[in-house]
């Protein structure tokens, strides 16, 4: 049985407002029962699940908003609360003043830059909103870019602004498309126009989650991270490397900027599954990755 799993990546001090130490990283992870699951970078290790309390329906998507640290949700009912990872404990922020159809998977993701969530549901949703007042700007439904697939509706499965960090000036919106089995950018945004970018070596399932980690200076998140999945039970099962940065834009001049976007798919893992060192690891994700 396949248990998807929709990764909010928390890296860094400087962003994550709920670390307890100076140097921790916390990993939630949002299940679709209505769990929360932390993972901790000081032990590595998993804690109890929490059952989300206190919000008015499911919570459908979750993200980190760069302004304030906090970990932020969406309901089935289109309430947005904030999150305790330690409780689970749901306080409501607003309540979206549109209709909310939480048809297929959900993408509930902040754009750093604009300081606003976007919110895109299977039936084309795109919403624009101020978490603040709940407020929501109804942009483009969304679309394919002219081409072959202009008049087939996208699939998608998940999404992801680029550079989620304070004080971003720059960003992009990238999507998964399982319908065409791509990864798209959503250009413009608020058009919901989807631009081809990347094309997935494999068939991307049509219960796959996506986010990306941009700390900016080190990639110990990673580490972090693969160490806490295996040992909350689950094991990657599928990966998706995309390269999806200009190696020479002016953001990424003389620092440790984002190159790639990996799509993860995550399963439960048998109890006598294999395992690998993290040299082998990272000799066979390097051979994987895009050049």
């Amino acid at each position: 049985m396949t248990q998807t799993l929709r990764l909010t990546l928390m890296a860094g001090a400087a962003a994550l407002s709920i670390s307890a130490a100076a140097q921790a990283t916390t990993i939630v992870a949002l299940t679709d029962n209505n769990m929360l699951i932390r993972m901790d970078s000081e032990t590595r290790r998993a804690m109890p699940g929490r059952r989300i309390t206190g919000a008015d329906g499911t919570v459908v998507g979750i993200d980190q908003r760069p302004q304030d640290g906090r970990l932020y949700g969406i309901t089935s009912t289109g309430q947005i609360v904030t999150i305790d990872p330690a409780t689970g404990r749901a306080t409501q922020v607003s309540r979206l003043n549109t209709a909310f159809q939480p048809v297929g998977h959900v993408v509930f993701d902040f754009n750093p830059v604009a300081n606003r969530v976007r919110i895109m549901a299977g039936d084309g949703q795109n919403l624009r909103v101020n978490v603040e007042t709940g407020e929501a700007v109804t942009d483009g439904r969304v679309k394919n870019a002219p081409g072959p697939t202009a008049d087939t509706m996208p699939r998608l499965a998940a999404g992801a602004y680029t550079n989620s960090i304070t004080g971003a000036t720059a960003t992009m919106l990238l999507t998964v498309d399982t319908s065409t089995n791509m990864l798209n950018v959503q250009n413009p945004p608020n058009d919901g126009v989807q631009a081809p970018r990347a094309a997935f070596s494999m068939r991307v399932p049509a219960a796959v989650a996506m986010d990306i980690m941009s700390d900016g200076t080190t990639n110990t998140g990673w580490d972090t991270f693969l160490a806490a999945v295996i040992q909350a039970g689950f094991a990657i099962s599928g990966t998706w490397p995309v390269r999806t940065e200009r190696s020479g834009g002016f953001r990424n001049k003389d620092q440790n900027a984002l190159a790639s976007s990996i799509v993860l798919v995550c399963r439960k893992r048998a109890a006598d599954a294999p395992t690998a060192t993290r040299r082998e690891f990272v000799t066979a994700l390097k051979a994987e990755l895009p050049q």
